[in-house]
C-alpha cells in the first residue's frame, strides 16, 4: 500500500486500467485469453527455481566433495581378484586404501544424511502437525535450533560405527591379523579419539537442549507479552501515522512542528539538526535518500510500496525513529490525535478513528483504539496519548536491551558449561593417554581441593546468579521493583537498568543513583515486581478520634466515591474503594484505612506520585469539611492551645459556647443552612444587644458592625478557599521530570488537572 494512497487509507481500492498488467488493487484485470499466472514472486518457473536453488546447491556440493572418496572404492574394489604381477604388500595397501576410502565416504554420507534430517525434520514435523495437533506446531522451531547438534552427533556416531565395522574390528584387514595383544597401532588411536568425540557430541547435545529449555523459558516468561504488546502498538501508530499523513501530509503548516520532530531522531527542536550525514553526502554529489531507496526497492518483493526495509519514509521507519526519543513521540501523538479528534471536541473516540478509516475498516479502527486505549476510559485525551506513546517507546527500547541483556546472560553461560564440558572430556584423554598422570594423582587431588576452597565462593557466586537470573527471573529490563531486606522491614523502589550473571544494577526511584547489587544476595530478599502486577492498589491509613461518628465516617465515603466516580478522575482511579475500621487502640483512637486502585500501572513515577498526591489532597479536604477530628481532639475551642481563663457571668458564657458550636455546625457537611455553608458558616454575634427603646441607636450600630464583620469574613474564607483549592491543583498537577528515564527525558508540557473541591454549589 502506498504511503499517500488516500483510497487505500479510508477503504477504497483505486482503479486499474484494463490493459494494465500490474496488480494496483485487489482486482487485477486480466486478459481472458493471455492468462499469465504470477505468484507474489513472479512467474511461476521463476518462484519453483528460487526454492529448489538451495537443495541443487548442497547436492552440488555432496556430489563433489563425494567424487575423491569413490574413485578409490571404483577403483580398489577387486583387491582380492589381482593377478601374480602384485605382491601382499601391494595388495594390503589397496586393501587398506579401500576400506579407508570407504570408511571415509560412509562418514561423508552420514554428514550428508544427517545435515538433511536436520534441516528437513523441522518443516515436515509442521507439515504433520498442522492435521495430527496443530497445538504442537509451534516446536518446529525448537527442532530447527536443533539442526546443528544432530548434523555434528550424526557425523560423528557414523563416523565412529563405521570406523570400527571396517577398519578396527575388521578380520580380512592384515593391519589385524596376527596382532598382539599389547600392540597399540595408529588405528587404536584414530578409535579412541571417535569414541571420545562420540560422547563428546552426545554431551554437547544434552548441553544445547538444556540451554534451548532454558532459552525458551526465560524469554517466554520475560519477553511474550511485552513483545505481542510492542507489535500491536507498532502496527497501530503505523496505520493511524499514514492515514494522518494521508488527509494532512507531510509540511503542512498546522503540524509543521511536529513533523520537524518526528523527522529528526535526536529530538531538537531544530531543522539544521537532522540527518547530518545527508549534508556530506549532499556535497559529494551523492542523493542518500534515493540510494536507500534504490535498494529497498530493488531488494523488495514485487509490490516493493509495502516493504519498509531500505526506505526512509516509510512508515515503519518513521514510527520507530519517532518513539525512541521523548521528545518526537510526543509529537506523534499530537499529529496523530490531532488528525483524528473532531473540531471542538478534547477527547479521541473509536468511533472518530472508524469515521476516518472507512466503514470497512470498523473492527480495525476499534481494534487499533482498544490498543492505545489502555485505561479503558472509553476516549482519550491528548496529555494521556502521549504518555501512551512515551511508554510504548520505552518499553520497547526496554525490550531490546532486555533481550541484549538476556542473550550475554545465556551465551556466557553456554560457553561456560562447554569449557567445563571441554574441560572434562580433556581430563579424561589426558588420564587415557599420559601415564605420568597417573603417577602424580596424589598432588592433583590435593591440588583440585585447595583450588576448590580458593575458588568455592565464587563457584557458588556464579550458580546462584544463573539460577536466579535464568530460572527465578524476578524482574526484566525497565521493571520496577520493590526490594525487601530480610532482617528489616524497609523496601527500596528500583528500576532494573541492566543485569548480568553475577550482578544487576538498578537505578533508585527516590534519588535516581544507580545501585548494584549481587545477585547471590538479592536471591536472599523478597522481590515485588510493580511493572508485572498490572493496576496497582494503594492504602493509606489513619488515627482518628475514637468519638467519631459512623455518619462522619459514611460521609467521608461516600464524598470519596464521588471523587473516584467523577468525570475527571475515571480515568486515574477505579471506581471502587475500601474504607474499613482495622484497630481500635487503647479505647482513645481508631485506626482508619482507605485503599483504593490505580487505573494503571506504578511503572512511571511521576505519573503515580502525582496521582496519589491528588487522592491525598481530595482526602484533606473531606476531611476537613465533615469534619473529623485528631485523637487528642480536646476541649471545645482549644485545639491544643494553651489553656486560659476568663471571667464573664454563665449567660455569657453560654451565648459564646453557643456561638462557638453554630460556626462548627454550619461548616459541617450535613449543615442545615446551606447558604451559610457555601458562605463560609460566619455566624452574627448579637450577644449583649438589649432590645428597647433607649439604646435604639447603639444597638443599630453594633448590628451594623457585625454584620459588616460577618460579610468581611465570608470574604476572607472565601478568597482562603479559592487560594487552597489553587494550591491543591498546583500540587496534584503532574510537571515534567528533570532526571532520565532510561536514557529518555520526559519533556511533557503539564497541564491542569481539574479536581473535585467537594463544595456542593448551593441553588441561587
Amino acid at each position: 500500500m502506498e504511503k499517500n494512497d488516500p483510497g487505500q487509507v479510508f477503504g477504497v481500492a483505486p482503479q486499474s486500467s484494463p490493459s494494465s498488467d500490474e496488480k494496483t488493487g485487489p482486482i487485477t484485470a486480466v486478459s481472458s485469453y493471455n492468462l499469465d499466472y504470477k505468484t507474489a514472486s513472479g512467474s511461476y518457473p521463476v518462484y519453483l527455481w528460487e526454492h529448489m536453488s538451495w537443495a541443487l546447491k548442497r547436492l552440488m556440493v555432496l556430489v563433489v566433495i563425494s567424487t575423491p572418496f569413490v574413485v578409490p572404492v571404483v577403483l580398489y574394489r577387486d583387491y582380492q581378484d589381482l593377478g601374480q604381477d602384485y605382491s601382499d604388500q601391494q595388495r594390503q595397501d589397496r586393501q587398506l586404501a579401500f576400506y579407508i576410502c570407504s570408511w571415509l565416504l560412509v562418514s561423508w554420507l552420514g554428514l550428508c544424511v544427517s545435515f538433511a534430517l536436520g534441516c528437513a525434520f523441522p518443516y515436515i514435523f509442521r507439515f504433520v502437525s498442522r492435521y495430527v495437533n496443530p497445538a504442537h506446531r509451534r516446536y518446529w522451531r525448537v527442532f530447527r535450533a536443533m539442526r546443528r547438534p544432530v548434523t555434528l552427533i550424526g557425523f560423528l556416531v557414523s563416523s565412529y560405527i563405521s570406523f570400527s565395522v571396517l577398519v578396527y574390528n575388521n578380520d580380512l584387514l592384515a593391519l589385524n591379523i596376527n596382532r598382539a595383544a599389547d600392540s597399540f597401532l595408529w588405528s587404536d588411536v584414530i578409535g579412541d579419539v571417535l569414541e571420545q568425540c562420540s560422547l563428546w557430541a552426545g554431551f554437547y547435545v544434552v548441553e544445547k537442549i538444556a540451554m534451548l529449555y532454558v532459552t525458551i523459558h526465560y524469554h517466554f516468561r520475560s519477553d511474550l507479552g511485552r513483545i505481542a504488546h510492542s507489535k500491536d502498538m507498532q502496527n497501530a501508530l503505523m496505520a493511524l501515522y499514514e492515514t494522518s499523513i494521508s488527509l494532512h501530509p507531510v509540511g503542512t503548516p498546522e503540524f509543521a512542528n511536529e513533523d520537524m520532530l518526528i523527522a529528526n531522531a535526536t529530538g531538537s527542536e531544530h531543522g539544521e539538526y537532522r540527518v547530518r550525514a545527508s549534508r556530506y553526502l549532499g556535497r559529494l554529489g551523492i542523493d542518500s535518500y534515493a540510494l536507500t531507496s534504490f535498494f529497498g526497492n530493488f531488494l523488495s518483493e514485487p509490490e516493493s510500496s509495502k516493504s519498509h526495509w531500505l526506505r526512509p519514509s516509510s512508515s515503519y521507519a518513521t514510527v520507530e525513529r519517532a518513539i525512541a526519543n521523548p521528545k518526537s513521540a510526543a509529537a506523534l501523538a499530537r499529529r496523530i490525535w490531532s488528525s483524528f479528534v473532531v473540531f471542538g471536541n478534547d477527547k479521541l473516540r473509536a468511533q472518530d478513528i472508524a469515521e476516518v478509516l472507512g466503514p470497512f475498516r470498523k473492527e480495525e479502527a476499534q481494534g487499533y483504539f482498544k490498543v492505545l486505549d489502555e485505561n479503558e476510559s472509553g476516549d482519550i485525551q491528548l496529555d494521556e496519548m502521549e504518555w501512551t506513546v512515551i511508554e510504548a517507546g520505552r518499553i520497547r527500547n526496554a525490550i531490546y536491551r532486555g533481550m541484549h541483556s538476556a542473550d550475554h546472560c545465556i551465551n556466557t553461560f553456554d560457553w561456560v558449561m562447554l569449557a567445563f564440558l571441554g574441560a572434562v572430556m580433556l581430563l579424561f584423554i589426558l588420564v587415557a593417554y599420559v601415564p605420568t598422570l597417573k603417577d602424580i594423582q596424589d598432588t592433583i587431588k590435593s591440588l583440585a581441593l585447595g583450588f576448590g576452597f580458593a575458588i568455592g565462593r565464587t563457584v557458588h557466586h556464579f550458580l546462584a546468579g544463573c539460577i536466579f537470573v535464568l530460572f527465578d527471573h524476578p524482574y526484566d529490563i525497565g521493571d520496577r521493583v520493590e526490594v525487601w531486606n530480610g532482617s528489616s522491614n524497609t523496601a527500596i523502589s528500583l528500576i532494573v537498568t541492566r543485569q548480568s550473571l553475577l550482578y544487576t544494577v538498578f537505578r533508585r526511584v527516590d534519588n535516581w543513583m544507580e545501585m548494584q547489587i549481587g545477585n547471590e544476595w538479592l536471591q536472599q530478599c523478597r522481590i515485588e515486581n510493580v511493572t508485572r502486577s498490572g493496576a496497582n492498589r494503594q492504602a493509606v491509613s489513619m488515627m482518628i478520634d475514637i468519638r467519631t461518628s459512623f455518619k462522619d465516617l459514611s460521609f467521608l465515603r461516600a464524598e470519596l466515591e464521588a471523587f473516584l466516580r467523577h468525570k475527571d478522575n475515571k480515568r486515574d482511579y477505579m471506581p471502587n474503594l475500601a474504607l474499613a475500621i482495622v484497630g481500635v487502640h487503647e479505647l482513645n483512637k481508631l485506626e482508619l484505612k482507605c485503599i483504593f486502585t490505580h487505573k494503571s500501572n506504578w511503572s512511571i513515577e511521576p505519573l503515580r506520585a502525582a496521582r496519589s498526591m491528588k487522592f491525598m489532597c481530595a482526602l484533606v479536604a473531606a476531611i476537613r469539611k465533615i469534619p473529623i477530628t485528631r485523637p487528642d481532639g480536646g476541649p471545645l475551642g482549644q485545639e491544643g492551645r494553651p489553656l486560659y481563663n476568663i471571667m464573664m457571668s454563665n449567660e455569657e458564657a453560654e451565648e459564646k459556647l453557643a456561638c462557638i458550636r453554630a460556626e462548627q455546625a454550619a461548616t459541617r457537611i450535613d449543615a442545615a443552612d446551606k447558604h451559610d455553608a457555601a458562605a463560609g458558616g460566619v455566624t452574627i454575634d448579637v450577644s449583649g444587644i438589649q432590645r428597647g427603646e433607649d439604646d435604639a441607636g447603639d444597638d443599630a450600630d453594633r448590628v451594623r458592625k457585625a454584620i459588616e464583620e460577618a460579610a468581611k469574613k465570608r470574604a476572607e474564607n472565601a478568597a482562603k478557599e479559592a487560594e487552597e483549592l489553587k494550591a491543591m491543583a498546583l500540587l496534584v498537577c503532574l510537571t515534567p521530570t528533570a532526571q532520565p528515564f532510561f536514557h529518555f527525558q520526559y519533556h511533557i508540557p503539564p497541564k491542569n488537572i481539574n479536581l473535585i473541591t467537594f463544595e456542593r454549589q448551593h441553588e441561587q
